[in-house]
């Protein structure tokens, strides 16, 4: 009997533990989904040549990640990102855009 009664306790405490953790991740979770995030302007790229410049944008794109990458704790929802800019005379101008916390 006493060996029922501690399983029971034993699996009742962990049940306890896992709804705490349960709990306490869902909280962070809602406090996440609060922050706010806003997308700044970093630089244009506007060559002759829309390869060149997707490749200049993509170049610093991976070189600021690399940067973002050795903050820690790194908040996983800063980052930049290449877009298509302005396409204008047969060039596709690129933006590189810095995606953070507002």
């Amino acid at each position: 009997m006493k060996r029922i009664t501690r399983a029971s306790a034993a699996l009742l405490l962990a049940g306890a533990a896992a709804a705490a953790a349960l709990t306490a991740s869902t909280g962070t979770a809602v406090a996440a989904a609060n922050v706010s995030y806003a997308n700044d302007l970093v630089r244009t790229y506007d060559t002759g040549d829309s390869a060149d410049n997707w490749n200049g944008c993509n170049k610093a794109k991976y070189v600021e990640n690399s940067r973002l990458d050795r903050v820690h704790p790194r908040d996983p929802e800063e980052y930049y990102y290449c877009a298509p800019g302005y396409f204008g005379n047969g060039v596709q101008r690129v933006n590189l855009w810095f995606r953070h916390r507002a």
